[in-house]
């Protein structure tokens, strides 16, 4: 769904901990009010504001010749029978307008499982560009899954997405992550390490519209703007981030790498990195 593998841990370790409380309340009432109060401890509607800052700006880990940073914002409800919506931007420093796009998402995902490790979800994004012409792939389904061990120590997903509009493509990823206790600041504040290795796949084309209106050269997009075409390995991304959990707050600080994979026509791709910082907040409605 739209909050990261690590803040759906943070929600289920609070559960526990709920549940272990009641349980302790109900210890010697009957299992039918026990099962009432466990039941209802799974029901939830959250709210979930983040922003996120990079010091770079790459496309699939490449380098366009931009010098940029980017802001993200993204704002999302969630019920815990599933339906989530939310809308979410970006801004670049260098594009004019420099907010580029605003996205709103709305779909339906679910646990499942004896442990409620597994999980999937689907999902439409509706993008809506600052710049008119930048309408190459106004639209967008999701489908995606993912697996974890119980204690949500490792896990793996996959993604796909198809767009349309004017023109249309396909984007997949595959994810392997994992979460690390480093320190345990109080009952609710943790400090973890959460890797992410992700492998990036497509087939869509690139919109350069709003780049060529900054007349800058930039031979790369000269060079492989018919190859990307073509389904292939576009990009693998280490992500290297600590988080901070500060109970209804979370503060995200990483550094990350990017190895593109060098398509048709492109020779000497460079590797790249950026540093990413991001501070999310959750409110509980329930």
């Amino acid at each position: 769904m739209f909050f990261s593998h690590h803040l759906f841990a943070q929600i289920n370790d609070e559960t526990e901990k709920e549940i272990d409380s009641i349980i302790e309340e109900l210890i010697f009432t009957d299992s039918e009010n026990l099962l009432e109060y466990i039941e209802q401890l799974n029901k939830y509607q959250v709210l979930y504001a983040s922003v996120g800052f990079n010091d770079k700006t790459y496309f699939l880990g490449r380098d366009l010749g931009l010098d940029q940073t980017s802001l993200t914002a993204q704002f999302f409800y969630e019920h815990s029978i599933g339906v989530f919506i939310g809308v979410s931007g970006a801004l670049y420093n260098d594009f004019d307008p420099k907010w580029d796009y605003t996205t709103l998402t709305g779909g339906y995902g679910n646990h499942f499982g004896k442990h409620k490790n597994f999980s999937y979800q689907l999902s439409y994004n509706r993008y809506i560009f600052s710049d008119a012409t930048s309408n190459d792939f106004e639209n967008s389904f999701d489908i995606g899954f993912s697996a974890e061990t119980k204690n949500s120590a490792f896990g793996v997903s996959a993604d796909l997405a198809y767009f349309f509009a004017k023109e249309q493509g396909f984007q997949n990823s595959f994810d392997v992550y994992g979460e690390i206790k480093l320190f345990k600041l109080n009952d609710d504040n943790n400090i973890t390490f959460n890797p992410l290795l992700t492998f990036q796949f497509g087939s869509e084309n690139i919109d350069t519209s709003r780049i060529d209106d900054l007349a800058i050269d930039t031979p790369f997009l000269d060079r492989v703007i018919g190859s990307f075409e073509k389904y292939d390995l576009r990009n693998i991304q280490l992500q290297l981030p600590i988080t901070i959990d500060l109970k209804n707050f979370e503060v995200l600080a990483g550094y990350n790498f990017n190895f593109p994979n060098a398509l048709e026509f492109e020779r000497n791709l460079d590797n790249s990195s950026y540093f990413n910082l991001r501070l999310s907040y959750i409110v509980d409605l329930k």
